[in-house]
C-alpha cells in the first residue's frame, strides 16, 4: 500500500526541515561569534595599547598610568603649544589651605636577615588533550572565559624561567638577578623596542650595561645613589623660568627643603596586590606616606591607610581629562609633586618647549585653583641620573626611558626620611596581573615593566633592601634607609651604614 502525502502535509514536512536547517546555521554562527570574540578579547588583554604600540613603533606613552577600557582624552596642544599665553587661563576662587600632617607614631625598625636558601622552584604545567589539540589563541580564550591566569593569579614564570626565588616552606620573593632573558615573547619584544626607539636620546656612559660590569654590594649602592642623585624640583630663580610671568608660582626652595625631616616613611605602591592586604593601619602609622597618581584610599583604607602627606604625579595624568586633575578632591590633599619626562641631554628651556604632556599649563591652571597648596615639578636632572644608576647596576641595557614613578618617589622620601618602608613595589605572596587596587586592569607588564625599566628597578631595590625576605613575602614590605642615616665616609673596603 503506497501512501501518498498532500500538498498541504508537504508543505509542512518543508517547513519544517528548512526552520531545523537554520536553527542549525544560527547556533552554528552564534558559538563561531562567540568564539571569536572570546578570542579578539584574549588577543587584546594579552597585547594592551602600551604593549601594542611598543610592538608597532607607535608613540611611547607613558606606563605609569595604563588606560582602561575608555578612551582617554588628553589635552594636547596639537600644533599650536596648549602653554602659549598662560596668561588668559581663567582664574578662579582659592582653593582650601594646606593642613599640617600629624605625627601617628615614631620609627618601625626591621633588622637585616639574610636568608640563605636560594634553590629555584620548578613549577609543574598542566598537560592534557586540549593543551596540544588547540592552537595556543584558543587556548587562551579558554582561560579567559573559564578562569585562570586572566583573574590575576601571577602564575611565577614568564616565560619559561622563574622570575621568584624560593626559600623553602616561606615561599618566594623577588631574583635580583632577573633580566629580559626571562621574559616570555611578547615582553622581551616589548623591551626590544623601546631600546631600539630611544625616544629621548639616551647615551649611557656608564660600566653598566655588560656582563662584566663590577657588582656593588647593597651598602655601596646606597652610597653611589645617595652622591650621584640629587632629588632636586623647579624654583623661580632658574631658567628659562626666571624670566616668565608666572615663575612666582613656583616654590622658592627645593622640596627636600621644605618638606620633613621625617623619621619614618611609607611609599605605598598602586599594585594590585594590596588588595586584602590588611596593610592601611601599619600604613597610617608612618610620619608620612606617599601615594602615586590617581590611587585612591576611599573605600580601600583597610588596606592601603587614609593618610596622604605627598602624591607624586606623572604629566599624562594631570593632562588627562579622565583623572580631573584640576577639580578631583584626590589632589587637594598633602604636597604634590609633578613630572615629566625631557630628553637626555636637553636643558630647562629645551624642555619648557618639549615636554610630553602640558604640565607647564596644567601647573600654572591648578596653581589658580589652589594657590596656598604646596605643588613642586621635578627636575628632569633627577630622572635620568637615577636611570644612569639603575644602568650602571646592571649586567645588559635597560629600556631608555626615565624610571617609573614608584622608583621616583621612593628616592624622593629617601631623602626626606630616617626609614622608608615600600609596600608591594615588590610583590608579596599576594603576587597577581591586576595592574592596580583601584582597577579591573590585567597585564604582567604591570609588574615586569615595558616602557619603564621596571623590572631592574625591582633588582636594584631588591640590592639595597634591609629588610628581609619574609618580609617581602608577608607583607610586600621593603625596608631601606634615609640618606641622612649613612655614613659614606669610611675607608675602601668597609660596609658604609646608618
Amino acid at each position: 500500500m503506497v501512501y501518498k502525502m498532500t500538498g498541504a502535509a508537504i508543505d509542512r514536512v518543508s517547513l519544517l526541515w528548512r526552520m531545523r536547517r537554520r536553527a542549525r546555521r544560527g547556533a552554528f554562527c552564534m558559538g563561531f561569534f562567540c568564539i571569536s570574540m572570546a578570542l579578539l578579547y584574549a588577543l587584546c588583554a594579552e597585547n594592551s595599547v602600551p604593549v601594542t604600540d611598543a610592538i608597532f613603533g607607535v608613540r611611547a606613552r607613558t606606563r605609569a598610568q595604563p588606560r582602561t577600557h575608555s578612551v582617554v582624552k588628553v589635552l594636547r596642544g596639537g600644533t599650536k603649544p596648549l602653554y602659549a599665553d598662560p596668561q588668559k587661563l581663567p582664574g578662579v576662587v582659592p582653593g582650601i589651605p594646606n593642613r599640617p600632617i600629624p605625627v601617628l607614631s615614631s620609627t618601625n625598625h626591621t633588622q637585616e636577615v639574610k636568608e640563605a636558601a636560594s634553590k629555584k622552584k620548578a613549577k609543574a604545567r598542566e598537560s592534557g588533550f586540549f593543551a596540544w589539540l588547540l592552537p595556543r589563541p584558543f587556548r587562551r580564550a579558554l582561560e579567559t572565559l573559564f578562569g585562570g591566569r586572566r583573574r590575576g593569579e601571577m602564575s611565577g614564570t614568564v616565560g619559561d624561567t622563574e622570575f621568584f626565588k624560593a626559600h623553602g616552606s616561606m615561599g618566594e620573593v623577588w631574583d635580583e638577578e632577573m633580566s629580559s632573558s626571562m621574559l616570555g615573547s611578547r615582553l622581551r619584544k616589548v623591551v626590544q623596542n623601546y631600546q631600539a626607539m630611544n625616544k629621548y636620546g639616551v647615551e649611557n656612559t656608564g660600566p653598566g650595561g655588560v656582563a662584566s660590569r663590577p657588582k656593588l654590594s647593597g651598602p655601596e649602592l646606597l652610597c653611589h645613589l645617595k652622591s650621584q642623585v640629587q632629588v632636586l624640583t623647579l624654583t623661580p630663580d632658574l631658567q628659562p623660568f626666571a624670566s616668565l610671568s608666572w615663575a612666582s608660582q613656583l616654590p622658592d626652595k627645593a622640596v627636600t627643603s621644605e618638606l620633613g625631616p621625617y623619621k619614618s616613611c611609607a611609599v605605598v605602591s598602586s599594585a594590585g596586590s594590596l588588595r586584602n592586604s590588611g596593610l592601611g593601619k601599619e600604613i597610617d602609622s608612618h610620619d608620612a606616606v606617599l601615594r602615586f597618581n590617581a590611587a585612591p584610599t576611599s573605600g580601600y583604607e583597610k588596606d592601603v591607610g587614609s593618610k596622604t602627606t605627598i602624591r607624586l604625579i606623572n604629566s599624562q595624568v594631570m593632562a588627562s581629562d579622565d583623572h580631573r586633575f584640576l577639580s578631583s578632591s584626590l589632589y587637594s590633599e598633602g604636597a604634590l609633586v609633578g613630572w615629566d619626562p625631557a630628553p637626555f641631554s636637553a636643558n630647562l628651556s629645551q624642555w619648557y618647549n618639549r615636554t610630553d604632556y602640558p604640565i607647564f599649563a596644567q601647573y600654572q591652571r591648578y596653581r589658580r585653583l589652589h594657590p596656598l597648596q604646596p605643588f613642586y615639578i621635578l627636575h628632569p636632572r633627577f630622572e635620568w641620573q637615577l636611570w644612569q644608576q639603575i644602568q650602571d647596576n646592571m649586567a645588559e641595557p635597560i629600556q631608555k626611558n626615565p624610571p617609573s614613578s614608584g622608583l621616583l618617589g621612593t628616592v624622593l622620601m629617601m631623602s626626606l626620611c630616617e626609614v622608608v618602608h615600600v609596600y608591594e613595589f615588590l610583590p608579596s605572596r599576594r603576587k597577581t596581573e591586576l595592574c592596580h587596587y583601584y582597577q579591573r586592569f590585567y597585564d604582567a607588564a604591570c609588574t615586569l615593566g615595558a616602557y619603564h625599566p621596571l623590572l631592574y628597578e625591582k633588582n636594584l631595590v631588591k640590592r639595597i633592601n634591609q629588610g628581609t625576605d619574609r618580609d617581602i613575602f608577608t607583607y610586600g614590605r621593603v625596608t631601606l634607609p634615609g640618606f641622612s642615616t649613612l655614613n659614606c665616609t669610611l675607608a675602601p673596603g668597609k660596609a658604609p651604614g646608618p
